[in-house]
């Protein structure tokens, strides 16, 4: 008996067997880089197995919101990579950290790993492991500078930086348009900011009612300073004269709202965004993340954001964040914990810190912001930050300076 094929369906016979021939290649590819799933039962386990205790504490603001979901994905690879480890991220406040180490009994209770606060020494150092002779030279050489000096204490390595911020100043566009003020490209300097700080500064009359606008607002918190980024570096001084004289000329011509050195960060962004009475804003990057928010909600207004007039000797930053080791007695969980930290640091981790706004610590990382140019430009402004809360002596000179700057913008301020 003859079975005859009809031609459309030879047809189809053909066309079928010439996408498999042409797409087998692609195909086998994508087969083989397929998790194999047999490989977890044959990959070996440490020697170490148990539970790593971690106290997330967020002494720095993120573009959006927390470090949680990133490091979340830094520990899942762990984990994979390390069958019978686990680690356990307990999210505390600053204040319950510092209650820890308070009472007799910390030791029972204290984690393997935690967080390093920017300013204070809530730790004892002595409880911290020395992570010296974990990195060599050549590894802590690709560090940023002022990432890397805020873990050394005393000679020692007392942790591992593993993100950064920055300081931007963002203008309110509407606002610089209404009066006149351009924006333009390019790096900002002083003499511009005066200019346009006193453009911005003025009062809105609507019948017998009056409406203050201010030229430039910003605020200061425990683990957030951003003003001893603006008061410090001028030709290798300590204090930069010529901007704490431009912060004194402003308050004198009413361009602070009153009470602004007193502003947590929710009282500034609210007089800046939310009544939109403020002409540039001094703030990290979550004002930069939180108008993009408002923006695709329909409210919010456009932005310029430039990165702080620099200096070539160098600046003053706080916004770095970094994970130590407590002592422990036992050599492979120890191990186990640095092995963690360093994994913070390789090029997918420092990558990934676009999720959450935030910035590499590695230089050999490269930028990670090329599309973003708002973003970009403080990247770049980086490496001009050399100083850090771990440099005692300039910390102390730019801390009394921002107590007198303080004293004099109460004494001088006008009520609006």
């Amino acid at each position: 008996m003859n079975l005859k094929v009809k031609p459309f369906t030879l047809f189809l016979y053909v066309v079928v067997l010439l996408v498999i021939l042409l797409g087998w290649p692609a195909l086998s590819k994508n087969l083989r880089n397929l998790p194999d799933p047999l490989e977890p039962l044959f990959r070996k386990k440490s020697e170490w197995t148990g539970l790593i205790t971690l106290w997330n504490v967020n002494f720095i603001d993120c573009g959006t919101g927390s470090n949680t979901r990133w490091l979340n994905l830094q520990v899942e690879r762990f984990e994979k990579q390390n069958p019978g480890v686990f680690i356990d991220v307990r999210n505390i406040t600053p204040s319950r950290m510092k209650m820890y180490f308070q009472g007799n009994e910390r030791e029972n209770v204290l984690p393997d790993i935690i967080a390093l606060p920017v300013y204070e020494d809530i730790i004892p150092h002595n409880l911290l492991v020395d992570l010296d002779e974990f990195f060599n030279q050549e590894d802590l050489k690709k560090l940023n500078p002022v990432a890397y000096k805020h873990v050394v204490r005393n000679g020692k390595m007392i942790g591992v930086p593993y993100m950064m911020g920055a300081y931007a100043i963002l203008f309110n566009l509407q606002l610089a348009h209404e009066k006149g003020v351009i924006i333009s490209e390019g790096q900002l300097d002083y003499t511009f900011l005066d200019s346009a700080v006193r453009t911005m500064t003025f009062t809105e009359k609507a019948g017998k009612s009056e409406k203050r606008y201010y030229g430039f607002c910003t605020y200061s918190e425990p683990y957030s300073r951003p003003l001893l980024s603006i008061i410090h570096g001028n030709q290798g001084k300590i204090v930069d004269e010529r901007a704490y004289g431009y912060l004194i000329q402003w308050n004198k011509a009413g361009a602070f709202p009153p009470g602004m050195m007193d502003f947590s960060y929710n009282q500034a962004w609210d007089l800046f965004a939310g009544q939109g009475r403020v002409g540039a804003m001094l703030a990290n990057t979550r004002a930069i993340y939180q108008m993009r928010a408002l923006q695709q909600s329909g409210n919010g207004f456009e932005i310029a954001v430039k990165a702080l007039p620099a200096d070539k000797n160098g600046m003053f930053l706080d916004q770095v964040a970094a994970f130590g080791i407590l002592r422990t007695d036992n050599p492979k969980k120890l191990e186990l914990c640095v092995s963690f930290l360093k994994g913070l640091l390789e090029d997918s981790a420092q990558q990934e810190l676009k999720i959450i706004g935030m910035f590499p610590v590695m230089n050999s990382v490269g930028d990670i912001y090329t599309d973003d140019p708002q973003m970009h430009q403080l990247e770049t402004s980086l490496k001009n930050f050399v100083y850090g809360p771990s440099d005692e002596q300039a910390l102390r000179l730019l801390e009394n300076q921002y107590d007198k700057l303080k004293e004099e913008l109460n004494v001088q301020a006008i009520d609006h």
